[in-house]
C-alpha cells in the first residue's frame, strides 16, 4: 500500500493533516506542481509532521499506551543491574518503595528501590549504590535497606512491594 492510498483510505489522518495539507501531500507525490504558498506550507508545516511521525514510528511498540510500560521497563533494567551485580549473590530482597509503590506517582516523581542483603557493610553498600546507580534509569533511586534509618525500613516493610525474594 502507497502514501496515496492511506491518505485516501485512514480518516485518522485529517486529525493530523488539515484538507489542503493532503492535497498538498498527493499533489506533490504525483508530480503536480505546487503554488507557492502549497511549496511555503509543505516546508513550513507538512514536512516537520512527517519528521515527527518518523521519529515516534520508532516507539511504535510503546503506542498502545499500557499504564505504567515505562515504569515496569525501568524496574526490569534495574532488577537486571542488580542480579549482574557482583554482590547479587548476597541480595535478600528487592523492594519497591515511596509513590511508585503506593501507585501515587507524578511526572517528577522517581522511583525508589531498597535493596536488603543478607549481610553488607556500609562501604560495599555506598560502592554496590555507585555501581548499580551508575547503570540505570536517572529516574531510579537505589537505597540499601541495611543502612537506612529505621523509620524508613518501617515505611518499605509496610507499604513496599517486593520485586525479587531470595529462594530459602
Amino acid at each position: 500500500m502507497s502514501l496515496l492510498n492511506i491518505i485516501d483510505k485512514n480518516t485518522n489522518l485529517r486529525r493530523i493533516f488539515g484538507k489542503k495539507e493532503l492535497v498538498i501531500i498527493k499533489k506533490q507525490l504525483l508530480g503536480v506542481p505546487l503554488k507557492e504558498s502549497e511549496r511555503t506550507r509543505l516546508s513550513r508545516d507538512i514536512r516537520k509532521k512527517l519528521e515527527a511521525i518518523k521519529e515516534l514510528s520508532k516507539f511504535s511498540l510503546e503506542f498502545d499506551l499500557k499504564k505504567g510500560a515505562e515504569i515496569k521497563k525501568i524496574l526490569e533494567e534495574a532488577k537486571e543491574v542488580i542480579f549482574q551485580n557482583r554482590l547479587f549473590s548476597r541480595v535478600k530482597k528487592i523492594i519497591l518503595f515511596g509513590s511508585a509503590a503506593e501507585n501515587k506517582l507524578n511526572l517528577n516523581s522517581d522511583i525508589d528501590v531498597a535493596v536488603e542483603f543478607n549481610k553488607i557493610s556500609e562501604e560495599e553498600a555506598t560502592n554496590f549504590r555507585k555501581e548499580v546507580m551508575g547503570k540505570i534509569n536517572e529516574k531510579t533511586d537505589i537505597q540499601v535497606y541495611n543502612i537506612l534509618q529505621g523509620k524508613i525500613k518501617r515505611e518499605i516493610s509496610n507499604k513496599g512491594k517486593v520485586l525479587y525474594e531470595q529462594a530459602h
